[in-house]
C-alpha cells in the first residue's frame, strides 16, 4: 500500500465518521496529527474501526496508544494482515 492509498483509506474512514466535514477531510495528510483532527474520543475510535474494517484486519492494542499522526496510522494500515 503507498502513502496515497493510505490517505485515501484515511480519509474514507473519516468520511464515513463524520461525513458533513467531508471537504475538510480532502486536505488531511499523513502529516497530521489526530489530535488536530478535532474529533472526540468515540470517533476517533470509530474512524479506527472502519479503517480495521477497510483494511479486514484488527489492529494490536498495544500499537494504538502510540499512534500521533496519521502517518502512525497509515503505518498501521500498511503492516495490517
Amino acid at each position: 500500500m503507498t502513502d496515497q492509498e493510505a490517505t485515501e483509506l484515511i480519509r474514507k474512514a473519516l468520511n464515513e465518521v463524520v461525513p458533513d466535514r467531508a471537504a475538510e477531510w480532502e486536505t488531511v495528510s499523513l502529516d497530521h496529527t489526530i489530535e488536530s483532527l478535532n474529533l472526540d474520543s468515540i470517533a476517533t475510535m470509530e474512524m479506527v474501526g472502519v479503517l480495521e474494517d477497510l483494511t479486514d484486519s484488527t489492529f494490536p492494542d498495544e500499537a494504538l496508544p502510540k499512534v500521533n499522526t496519521l502517518g502512525d496510522l497509515a503505518a498501521l494500515a500498511k503492516n495490517a494482515g
